[in-house]
């Protein structure tokens, strides 16, 4: 038997057959995986209030078998308040969809998931969710080496007030402001100061996000972004986006 611990977020749980549950989480070392958590949805003591949703747990399994299975499960913290309210839940929920679609086994990386618990921790404490929300997104898309350029536009290369409001273009992850691009359609509007909060947060490390403050605009433009430049890229959308824009 060969096993291995690691702490991580669970960010799906599905049951399997009539007793067992199929449990995704995110890990630092080894990134997305699954586990199989024999006896779980009939056990009153091994893994009980332990293998939800966004529960940040320290794990050991057993990786003999292709779906390594779980064998021990300690509750770390099981971010209870985010599923008591609807906003920090939707937002979560988010996050995890991210986390699953665009991340792969075997292909950790621990700064992604010190953003992962730092936004947990974040939307317990804030009245500004979506204000997480992109601050999380501009993390994951960073990591992923899909950031957008948002240093001038694509064409003129300029970056000024007389240039708004900039459009997003998804298909070259590029701004075009209104003077190089009076003929396209602004399908994704930016202000210059969302360009602005957006770059800071792309640059400042995950423990310096918090000093940013994005006004309501900024959050709903920022957020258009993602959602449409995520859909581009991974050609699919998510549940969870209808709940929040």
């Amino acid at each position: 038997m060969t096993c291995k611990n690691t702490r991580c977020v669970v960010i799906k749980v599905n049951d399997y057959g009539e007793s067992d549950k199929l449990i995704t989480a995110y890990c630092p070392e080894a990134g997305k995986l699954q586990f199989l958590a024999k006896g779980a949805k009939r056990s009153k003591k091994r893994f009980v209030n332990k293998l939800e949703l966004f529960s940040l747990l320290t794990v050991q399994y057993n990786d003999k078998y292709n779906l390594p299975i779980l064998t021990e499960a300690e509750l770390d913290d099981s971010h209870l308040p985010l599923r008591r309210h609807f906003m920090p839940y939707a937002v979560a929920a988010l996050i995890c969809e991210h986390l699953y679609y665009w991340t792969a086994e075997n292909d950790g990386d621990e700064e992604l998931f010190d953003s992962l618990i730092w936004s947990l921790d974040n939307l317990r404490q804030t009245n500004q969710p979506l204000k997480i929300l992109v601050l999380f997104l501009t993390k994951l898309y960073g990591r992923l080496g899909y950031q957008p350029n948002l240093h001038g536009c694509a064409v003129c290369r300029q970056l000024e007030p007389e240039g708004g409001p900039y459009s997003f273009r998804t298909g070259q992850g590029t701004i075009i402001c209104k003077r190089c691009g009076h003929e396209e359609r602004p399908a994704i509007p930016l202000s210059l100061i969302t360009i602005k909060m957006l770059s800071k947060a792309f640059e400042l490390p995950v423990h310096k996000l918090s000093r940013l403050q994005f006004n309501a605009d900024s959050n709903r433009q920022a957020l258009n972004l993602f959602q449409h430049y995520g859909r581009y890229l991974l050609d699919r959308d998510f549940q969870a986006w209808k709940y929040l824009l």
